[in-house]
Parts: C-alpha cells; structure tokens; sequence
C-alpha cells in the first residue's frame, strides 16, 4: 500500500499548455475534478457518485492524470487488482497568460476557456434549477436563489483596474472558502467572475 497525505497540495496549478487546458475544459471532467477536490476518490467511488458504470470514468481519469491535474494519493490491492484513490493536484488553477500572447493560438485558446467557463456555469445553473436546488422564485439575496446580471459602463483606466482588483480579491476570498470544512448548513455553490473591455456594438 502505497499512501500520501491527500491535503498535501499546492495552492495553485498553472495550467501552461493548451492541452492541458482542454484536459479540464470539459463539463464532465469538472465534474470530476469537483468531486476529487472535495476528498479522495476511487474510480468506482465516483461512478457510484454519479450512477454511471466505472467503465465511462477511466479514460477521463487518466486523461487528467496525465496531464498532472489529479494525482494518486493511495494504492491498494483489491481482489488482485491494484485500486487507486485520486486527489485534485491543487487548491486552485489558473491559466499562464503567456498562453495568450499572439502566435500562440489566441483564439483557440480563448475559445477552450470560455466554452470551459461560460459553458459549465451554464450547466450548473440549468441542473440547479431542474433538480430544485435553485429556486428562481425568490428573492436573489436568499440562500437558493440565483443571481444573474450583465451591464456595461464607460470606465477610465484607474476604474476598470479598481474593479478588477476589487472581483480578483472576492474571487479569493470565494475560493478560501472551499479550503473550509463543511457542515450540514453549507451550500454547495458555484460563482462566475468576468470584467472586459467591450467592444463597440454595430448600428
């Protein structure tokens, strides 16, 4: 048996090649990096998770192994066969902007990120509201409610620093959250940050 401490992680995984980045860039795969980030799990742990044969699970899993994103943190001897248990790699990820320079495939790359952003909130909040966890009915500030809301607005530069330092700190303190343990009150709950110049709308 072979055992390493599962909260022994990073804080932070820079994800610097666009492979890796579509390795996490799809909604299923989040998922299952969502469950792994939450504690520990086995293939079939997660297949019992979601209801769905282990056989659907692998080659995703070893999709993000691969790429480094989950790692394994113990390994036992189950019935002759070896049994792996998996762990996010870090706390967090984010993208090295170098990705995006120019000659690097810019558009490919912005694209993965935001059919990988836009595309699992959406998922999210259409399962949310389908299961009942969401109730559209209620006031936004209420827990299980959903708040949504786009504007655009004429800022000078020192205004569109100060707000996107303002969305980068609540965005941290949003994810030191996670490192917290949960009780029963808590509410798994997702949230989506984006500031960008706009460009102008056609007449």
């Amino acid at each position: 048996m072979n055992k390493r401490d599962p909260n022994d992680i990073p804080d932070v995984f820079v994800i610097s090649d666009l492979e890796t980045l579509k390795a996490v860039s799809t909604s299923f795969r989040q998922k299952l990096m969502q469950l792994m980030a939450e504690e520990a799990r086995t293939v079939k742990d997660m297949a019992r998770e979601l209801d769905m044969p282990p056989s659907r699970l692998y080659y995703h899993v070893n999709q993000l192994e691969k790429h480094g994103v989950i790692r394994v943190v113990d390994t036992r001897l189950v019935s002759g066969i070896m049994e792996k248990r998996y762990r996010l790699a870090a706390r967090a990820f984010r993208v090295d902007r170098s990705l995006l320079a120019a000659g690097r495939k810019q558009d490919q790359v912005l694209e993965t990120m935001l059919e990988s952003t836009l595309g699992a909130a959406e998922k999210e909040i259409l399962r949310g509201v389908q299961s009942g966890v969401i109730d559209v009915s209620i006031p936004s500030s209420e827990p299980g409610a959903i708040y949504l809301a786009h504007a655009l607005a004429y800022l000078t530069p020192d205004q569109y620093r100060d707000f996107q330092q303002r969305l980068q700190a609540l965005l941290e303190e949003f994810e030191a959250l996670a490192q917290r343990p949960v009780d029963e009150t808590s509410i798994s709950t997702g949230m989506l940050v984006a500031i960008y110049p706009a460009a102008p709308q056609a007449e």
